[in-house]
Parts: C-alpha cells; sequence; structure tokens
C-alpha cells in the first residue's frame, strides 16, 4: 500500500442500503495525481540527469458493516487500487472481515489492521521513500515498512482496544506472499515462510500525544541465513498550531547480515485549520561496507478543501543509494488527492 497524505481528509460515502436490515454498504473512493521532478541526480561520479512526469492512482472502496445473528458487529470490505497502468494485483488492498465483540476485533484480511506502514517522523506532505521512488533515484535505502511488512499478506489478527490508552495488535500470516494470493479454493504455499507483527497505536489519554510501536518477523527462507525482521517506534505531540513528532525505523535483512537504520524528525505549523506547513529530516544508515549516510531534507505546504488536498513539497537529498558515489538529487514533488 502506498504512503498516504498525511492531512487529515474525510471520505465521502454513498449510503446503499444492503439486503439485510441489520446492514449498510458504503462505497466511496479517492484519485491521486502527482507530479515530480528530479533534477541534478547524480548517476556516478561526475554525472548528472534530470527527469520529470505525471504519476496517477485511483482507488475504489466497498464496506459492509452491520450485525450477525448472535447479535456481534461486523465489518467487511475489499479495495480495488490502480497504480498508473498497473493490470494485477489491483484488489489486494484493504480486504477484510472483521468479527467485533466489545473492544475486541478478530479479523482475516489483507493491508488492513493496524501496521508498520506509518511514521510520526513526517507531518505534512511525503516521507523520504516516497519522494524518492522513480526511474531516476534507483535504489533508495529510505524506509516506509521496514521489515516483513506482513499486513500486506492475508492473515488472522486480533486487535485489543483499551480506553484511554490505544490499540493493540497481533497479526499472523501463515505464508507472507503479499500480493500473490491464491483463489479461494486453493491453499498453495509459496517458497516465503510464515510471519507475525505485534502493534500498538495510542495516545495513553494524553491530548495532543499520538504514538505507535510494531515489531515484525518473517521465518528464515532456504538460502537466508537469518529471519527478516522489522522495528518501528514512533511519537508525535501537538500543541496549539505546532506539531513535531519523532520516528526510529530498523530493517534486519532477511538474506543476510545487512541492518538499515533509520531517523525521521518533524515539525508543522497550521496556519489556519485548511493551511499547513512542515519541515521534515530523514536519515538512513545501512552497515555494509564503504556506506555513508542517505539524508532527506524537506519542506511542504498542504491545503485541505475538504474533498480535494493539495500538497507541495522540495527536498534535498544526499547519497540516496547509501554510497558517496551516487544518489545526490532535488526533487519537487505535487500531489492533488480528490476523495468522494
Amino acid at each position: 500500500m502506498k504512503n498516504k497524505l498525511l492531512l487529515s481528509s474525510a471520505l465521502l460515502g454513498t449510503l446503499v442500503i444492503g439486503s439485510s436490515a441489520y446492514a449498510q454498504t458504503t462505497v466511496s473512493g479517492s484519485v491521486a495525481m502527482g507530479y515530480k521532478t528530479f533534477s541534478g541526480y547524480q548517476t556516478a561520479a561526475g554525472t548528472t540527469a534530470s527527469q520529470h512526469g505525471f504519476g496517477r492512482e485511483s482507488q475504489l472502496n466497498v464496506q459492509n458493516k452491520g450485525k450477525l445473528a448472535n447479535g456481534m458487529n461486523y465489518a467487511a470490505g475489499f479495495s480495488f487500487e490502480v497504480d498508473g497502468g498497473q493490470t494485477t494485483d489491483i484488489s489486494n488492498e484493504n480486504v477484510y472481515i472483521d468479527l467485533i465483540l466489545g473492544n475486541t476485533i478478530l479479523t482475516v484480511s489483507e493491508d488492513h489492521i493496524q501496521n508498520t506502514n506509518r511514521t510520526r517522523g513526517n507531518i505534512v506532505g511525503e516521507t523520504a521513500r516516497s519522494l524518492a521512488s522513480g526511474n531516476a533515484v534507483g535504489t533508495a535505502i529510505f524506509q516506509n515498512t521496514p521489515g516483513a511488512n506482513t499486513a500486506q499478506a492475508m492473515g488472522v489478527g486480533i486487535t485489543q482496544v483499551v480506553p484511554n490508552i490505544g490499540s493493540f495488535s497481533a497479526l499472523y500470516a501463515p505464508s507472507n506472499k503479499g500480493g500473490t494470493d491464491d483463489n479461494v479454493e486453493s491453499a498453495i504455499e509459496d517458497n516465503n515462510e510464515s510471519a507475525y507483527e505485534i502493534g500498538f497505536v495510542g495516545d495513553f489519554g494524553v491530548k495532543g500525544l499520538s504514538a505507535h510501536a510494531f515489531i515484525n518477523e518473517e521465518k528464515r527462507v532456504t538460502g537466508e541465513t537469518r529471519a527478516h525482521k522489522g522495528y518501528n517506534y514512533g511519537v508525535s505531540y501537538a500543541v496549539g498550531q505546532v506539531t513535531v513528532g519523532y520516528n526510529y525505523k530498523e530493517d534486519k535483512a532477511g538474506g543476510g547480515t545487512t541492518t538499515t537504520e533509520q531517523d525521521e524528525l518533524g515539525v508543522a505549523f497550521a496556519v489556519t485549520p485548511a493551511l499547513s506547513i512542515g519541515a521534515n529530516y530523514t536519515k538512513a544508515d545501512r552497515n555494509v561496507a564503504a556506506g555513508v549516510d542517505a539524508k532527506s531534507k524537506s519542506i511542504a505546504v498542504g491545503y485541505n478543501l475538504g474533498p480535494v488536498v493539495v500538497t507541495g513539497q522540495y527536498a534535498q537529498m544526499e547519497a540516496v543509494t547509501g554510497t558517496a558515489a551516487t544518489g545526490d538529487v532535488d526533487i519537487f514533488y505535487l500531489k492533488a488527492v480528490a476523495n468522494f
């Protein structure tokens, strides 16, 4: 799932009466369009290149909720997402059936339960990883979803809401495949092993505080020297019009001893309820020979028009690929999202 715009914007749903008097179905969606420029990208020592162009993403969400015959609540749904000219795996986002008993939610799902794809250190605009994605930059070492990224595979999980504290979750995926699910009648396991993720999202009852913590792991597969592990810890605090945040991410690759550690710092100022400005700093360090820190400094402006949100962002990045010879680039990004 792509990193979403961090400014709040409510989806406007169309109510559809379901077949049961105890159920309701909503249909919603979004269209996102972005324009990005890479300038001065250092492809090799003394060599630079530039690129620019448009990108798009469209999404349709179908959701249903109501009561079961035994009195429990339930929710179910799925989404169709198409990134650019994508033609495969377009229905593997936010697929779920939830059984709800008070503050306890049991789920069978993919890309649905609370998960590690989040940050508290980037408050306005896109993360460094999302900004650096594109043909010009190559393989950036910045992280969005460190570790096993378990929520992108079909799995079974539980979320326990603790009032005035937050939500605790546990997820297990028998085969950490992600986007390559079998037919509903099939039960075919590929080379991916099982994975789990344990997480927390909450505010501990403190106004203005937001925090999360996630740990995940995919078992070691044949040919790998260790399991693939990930850690994501973040906290932000809002006082009046100002919000500050910090996030730490760590990815331990399963194929060897490579570890990537990332720090993210962000600050934002709400000029008006609809207009926000922010600054972000991200540093990623990979423990490889001759490796150097990848760094990103960006400023962003976000304008929330209700059903339409517009963001402009400028970033200066150093050693995006984690090597001294390549990866310096300036990026400008303009994005518009329409929700319906």
